[in-house]
């Protein structure tokens, strides 16, 4: 974690309210999709609520204050936001997945955006903190583009801000930067010829599945370059062609980066060069150290063979 997200941690452990022991059964949200489990309480703060089940309480604790660590974040980006409900279930819970995910599947992730319902399954560690962050930012950007009265954010776009998050909460921002600048070498260095995205192109369903660990994405590094370079209020811009303005403008400035600030062609060809020069290299010594390997088993089998040789003459 980041200082900044230990700090947010560790002001959520002091605000969040919490009923662990003994907790009464919790008449939340979490009852109106899966009715048929028993969710227990953990805390609750104006922000969030969260319920959990089959979880021990050490990391039922832990998870809770996580999440409201990743509240205060979506606060401090985009305003007061509308209270959401937050589900996570352990790792030998079956949700019913009828309806919701591809026969024979699991089902590890849903947000029901209309009541502010996320569901997650805590059976993938390595990606549930990630996860949780996406989830409560999907779920947060669905009440952004009520209050600004359209229904449902912008897609791809909401799904990219959530990787944001994603990444924020992992401390993945330096390596998708460092991703999304590697892959500038391969691109048109005069950004001629290369289609923005469409980010605009539809908007957020009203329940959203997931598995979570196809959902990490180095395109959250553009979503932090347009926070960067706009402040946090261009997240409430719905508008899909200052996006398109915004990811040229991070194109470029990706291809200056890896050019060293030069935007010639004999540049990029030169940065290219070295990459493919850099590949070349660690092939041949690989290729040399095996070499070598075969060429020294060859001649102690050879000096085996003639002290076999020498032994039998004897």
């Amino acid at each position: 974690m980041t200082g900044r997200t230990r700090t947010l941690v560790a002001l959520a452990s002091l605000t969040m309210v919490f009923t662990v022991a003994n907790a009464p059964v919790a008449r939340a949200a979490c009852d109106d999709h899966f009715a048929d489990h028993e969710w227990e309480r953990i805390g609750e703060t104006e922000l969030l609520t969260v319920s959990a089940i089959g979880l021990g309480e050490d990391q039922a604790l832990r998870y809770s204050n996580e999440a409201n660590a990743a509240m205060l974040l979506l606060e401090d980006d985009f305003g007061p936001l509308p209270a959401l409900d937050l589900c996570i279930f352990g790792p030998d819970v079956r949700l019913d997945p009828t309806d919701l995910a591809p026969p024979g599947q699991l089902l590890h992730a849903a947000v029901f955006n209309e009541s502010g319902t996320i569901y997650i399954s805590a059976l993938q560690p390595r990606f549930f903190i990630g996860n949780q962050a996406f989830a409560l930012a999907y779920a947060a950007m669905w009440n952004v583009a009520m209050e600004e009265g359209q229904t449902g954010y912008p897609e791809p776009l909401a799904t990219t801000v959530g990787q944001w998050y994603l990444a924020r909460v992992t401390d993945k921002l330096e390596l998708h930067h460092s991703q999304m600048r590697g892959g500038a070498f391969f691109r048109d260095p005069s950004g001629e010829g290369i289609d923005a995205l469409a980010w605009a192109a539809d908007r957020q369903p009203a329940i959203y599945v997931w598995n979570p660990q196809f959902q990490e994405s180095p395109l959250s590094d553009f979503i932090a370059y347009a926070v960067a370079t706009h402040g946090p209020d261009v997240l409430r811009d719905l508008d899909g062609e200052r996006w398109a303005d915004i990811e040229a403008s991070w194109a470029a400035a990706l291809r200056d980066e890896a050019l060293g600030g030069s935007s010639s062609g004999n540049a990029w060809m030169v940065g290219l060069a070295i990459v493919i020069g850099s590949v070349a290299l660690a092939i041949a010594v690989a290729w040399l150290a095996r070499r070598g390997r075969i060429r020294a088993a060859a001649e102690a089998k050879a000096r085996a063979a003639e002290e076999a040789k020498g032994s039998a003459i004897v």
